[in-house]
């Protein structure tokens, strides 16, 4: 016989969250939809989790002004630089790096002359406004549909086609910008994209807090009713409208209202109050941050003005060198895809555009530094080639070694020759991490021998260099530490480096580092 004196209901708040799966639909449509689970909804969630989560806002924000920089510059061309901004404006620029930067994609367009021969403007156009056109018959995108509105049925999206197709729209064709993701075709997804899911967690944390001062703090509770076990159907209602009104971030701090024939019938409520729950609140908030600037690849908080413990023994130091990896590794490519862009734009109407580049925006101390260590000639022409490379891998010769303290023995064990102020040969005989040096250019070698300096200096501590080795050089961790003299069985030489200025190699502001 079933005991029905008393019944116990779990009720499930919510959960069943999961990383949203981004689909590209194809259907009955000319176009092509871009959402999570078949729903046209892509951009508009991007759109969402950039209004409210302030880390992902500020990584977003913060990449884009140092995407952008000073603005493109043709070096020593003021007539190209002229050229281009009367195609465009800095402001149209920008808005293509933060459409690129927060979508994973953008789109500019162009505007032809009558005789379809020149382009005579290009404009930004909002990426989030378009829709790919299905492939043709030999596979390629012909054209993007474009509408202000999506989700209004009653506009009929306008079709523009692609550059360099045979036909325009009203003179005007896309260029259609976006990052390579492994299995999409018609759009990329964003660097950041594997946060997404912190990003709502930060919204839903800041919900709960807002309705828990608006509204009073009320903890989690079991409500016993005592007026005995209604029909199962009733119990039914009853838990879907406490949980309709009760659950969730949005209903955190409402109160129950309970009218009771007598006292025996009361309806109790029973606190549930988690310890340390403050505790929790302070872990969510934290991992969320810092999971979102991971996946934004963010070398540092503090450049985006998170003040955090670190191994550095100044501000300053942790500072300049989150700023030259950042920049290295995540800005310069952004820029170099960008620029590539404009090169063919101004190239199409018969101009060369290779001496196109962002300026970078370095920080006022660090420009002084550069400008005193290179020079104000070197300083501008490092800042103007932030792709160039210093000279590569030269034969390091018996005159040039005399006196730093490193024997040549065969021509095997000479890893790299460094192109130095003082143009000092340095022999690395370390078997270990030959292969890994020998392809290596003269900037990357520069960055290489200035982790081994930070890590002598005691500016950083073990763990953060060899962190850096292998993040940046595909080092393993015993190549690593063989680097920095850790590993005495196969210690690396750097006391040939004892008489160096060491300050003159921090010079370079932008460089790259190709894996």
């Amino acid at each position: 016989m079933e005991n029905t004196a008393s019944k116990i209901k779990v009720v499930e708040m919510s959960g069943g969250y999961i990383l949203p799966k981004v689909t590209e639909t194809k259907g009955r449509k000319k176009h092509v939809e871009m959402g999570i689970e078949g729903a046209d909804d892509f951009f508009t969630t991007l759109i969402k989790r950039y209004e409210t989560s302030p880390t992902n806002q500020a990584c977003i924000d913060g990449s884009t002004d140092l995407i952008l920089g000073k603005g493109v510059k043709a070096k020593g061309n003021t007539v190209l630089e002229e050229y281009l901004y009367n195609l465009t404006n800095e402001d149209e620029i920008r808005k293509i790096v933060f459409d690129y930067k927060m979508f994973g994609n953008a789109a500019i367009q162009c505007v032809f002359s009558p005789d379809r021969s020149q382009i005579i403007g290009f404009y930004h156009l909002p990426v989030d406004t378009l829709r790919a056109a299905k492939v043709d018959e030999q596979g390629n995108i012909p054209g993007y549909y474009y509408s202000s509105d999506w989700t209004d049925t009653k506009i009929k999206p306008t079709y523009i086609p692609n550059f360099n197709q045979d036909e325009w729209e009203n003179d005007v064709q896309v260029i259609y910008i976006k990052r390579y993701s492994p299995g999409k075709f018609y759009y990329g997804i964003p660097d950041y994209y594997s946060a997404i899911q912190y990003a709502a967690v930060e919204e839903e944390v800041s919900n709960l807090h807002i309705n828990n001062i608006l509204n009073n703090f009320m903890p989690s509770t079991i409500l016993n009713f005592n007026s005995g076990l209604p029909p199962v159907e009733e119990q039914y209602l009853i838990e879907n409208s406490i949980k309709a009104k009760f659950t969730g971030t949005t209903n955190a701090g409402r109160f129950i209202l309970s009218f009771n024939e007598n006292p025996e019938s009361k309806t109790t409520v029973e606190m549930l109050r988690p310890e340390n729950l403050h505790q929790q609140y302070d872990f969510l908030a934290e991992e969320a941050s810092r999971k979102i600037m991971l996946a934004h690849r963010v070398t540092s908080q503090m450049l985006f003005g998170i003040k955090t413990a670190s191994g550095f023994s100044s501000n300053a130091d942790e500072l300049k060198v989150a700023y030259e990896i950042f920049y290295a590794m995540v800005i310069n490519p952004v820029q170099s895809e960008l620029i590539k862009i404009f090169q063919g734009i101004l190239e199409f109407n018969g101009y060369e555009g290779k001496d196109l580049y962002f300026a970078p925006l370095i920080p006022f101390g660090f420009m002084a530094e550069l400008m005193q260590d290179a020079g104000a000639a070197n300083a501008k022409a490092i800042i103007e080639n932030p792709d160039e490379d210093l000279p590569d891998t030269q034969e390091v010769t018996p005159e040039v070694s005399e006196g730093v303290g490193q024997t040549v023995g065969s021509p095997d064990e000479v890893v790299g020759y460094v192109d130095g102020p003082e143009n000092i040969g340095a022999s690395l005989a370390a078997e270990g991490v030959n292969e890994n040096l020998k392809n290596l250019t003269g900037r990357q070698y520069q960055q290489l021998l200035r982790i081994v300096n930070q890590y002598q200096k005691q500016k950083i501590n073990e763990a953060q260099a060899v962190l850096m080795l292998i993040s940046a050089f595909g080092f393993s961790d015993g190549q690593a530490r063989t680097m920095l003299g850790i590993d005495t069985a196969n210690e690396v030489e750097m006391s040939a480096y004892n008489d160096v200025d060491w300050n003159s190699w921090n010079i370079e502001a932008n460089y790259e580092i190709n894996n």
